[in-house]
């Protein structure tokens, strides 16, 4: 099992580094993207320490894209795993947007996404985000979660990322 795991904006995007962990205990070969905004959470240099690994956010990255690295990204690998997905991302992978290596990297895809949900419960429950979600689900990508419980914000309800090691179950 190779995963691509994709880590977007989401104030859960720490747990991506347990999910990460589970990966190295169990020998998983992963390559991580991050979007621009989820350095506002964790830094890059945390994400590659604990990792090991190159982490990549730039789609315009001169050294990747001479050998089409969006691509690559997005083809070699059995497994795509969105942890944590913002509102923002379900949107804009829901139409069809590439404005990011994420996104090109998910639009480019040979292979069904799995995606964790994280966010406001409003968010979750807006006719939008369920439209769109109703939409991935149809061409073929899987949701985990959200799992119901006390969210960053305060409220409790449906939107909270689920576990790491409930992505490894789903995968296997």
């Amino acid at each position: 099992m190779k995963i691509l795991l994709i880590i977007s904006s989401s104030v859960g995007c720490y747990k991506a580094l347990d999910l990460i962990r589970e990966f190295q205990k169990q020998s998983i070969d992963y390559e991580i993207i991050a979007t621009k905004n989820t350095f506002e959470f964790i830094s890059p240099l945390l994400l590659e320490s604990i990792s090991r690994k190159k982490v990549y956010s730039e789609l315009f990255d001169l050294d990747m894209e001479k050998n089409i690295g969006h691509i690559q990204l997005a083809r070699d690998n059995t497994h795509i795993v969105v942890y944590p997905a913002t509102a923002n991302l379900v949107s804009k992978f829901a139409q069809g947007f590439c404005d990011d290596l994420a996104l090109t990297c998910m639009i480019a895809a040979n292979k069904p996404i799995y995606i964790a949900a994280a966010m406001n419960k409003e968010m979750w429950a807006n006719s939008l985000i369920q439209k769109n979600v109703q939409l991935l689900k149809d061409h073929g990508h899987h949701f985990i979660g959200p799992d119901d419980g006390s969210l960053a914000c305060g409220e409790y309800g449906s939107g909270r990322l689920v576990d790491p090691i409930e992505i490894l179950k789903q995968l296997s």
